[in-house]
């Protein structure tokens, strides 16, 4: 038998293989818990809109009195809310957690990621009392090398409410 026919045949054992769908008794791999979904992490008041809107003034302003020149980006998704920067081409990608007061805040599987990623480019900007005349602002330079968050596992659900709908 020639090469190109015994590579034909392998071949199409192969494919032939592939179209049984359980070719031997399945075996279990490992076992799964699902929990009730926990109540968002808040602080008493709830995390809204103007709280975000003003942590986000107050970055933005401190970024401008820095000589820096940051963009929005907090719609993309990227993992950080602004990229800030100077004139000699740095960059600051920051993170933008305000509080009503003060208190823990919460870092998304993406935000940490990027924060493990860009390393000395990544910062932590918190606002606290961001409703107060007064926000008091945080930068932290690096979060990943500096803390050990509490990993914190969420469930993703996808909710069909008019499901009796065509």
């Amino acid at each position: 038998m020639r090469t190109s026919s015994v590579k034909k045949q392998k071949l199409l054992r192969s494919i032939e293989a592939e179209t049984h769908i359980l070719p031997s008794e399945p075996k279990i791999l490992g076992v799964v818990q699902v929990l009730p979904v926990p109540e968002r992490m808040e602080e008493p008041g709830g995390a809204d809109e103007e709280i975000e809107r003003i942590g986000m003034e107050v970055a933005m302003a401190y970024e401008r009195e820095q000589g820096r020149r940051p963009t929005d980006v907090s719609s993309l998704n990227l993992g950080y809310d602004i990229r800030s920067e100077d004139s000699q081409g740095n960059v600051r990608y920051i993170e933008v957690k305000a509080r009503a007061r003060t208190g823990a805040i919460t870092l998304t599987a993406n935000e940490w990621f990027m924060a493990r990623r860009l390393q000395d480019e990544y910062w932590l900007y918190i606002v606290e009392n961001a409703k107060s005349d007064n926000p008091e602002l945080h930068t932290i330079q690096n979060p990943a090398s500096r803390f050990k968050p509490e990993e914190v596992i969420g469930v993703v659900r996808y909710v069909i409410k008019d499901w009796r709908h065509d």
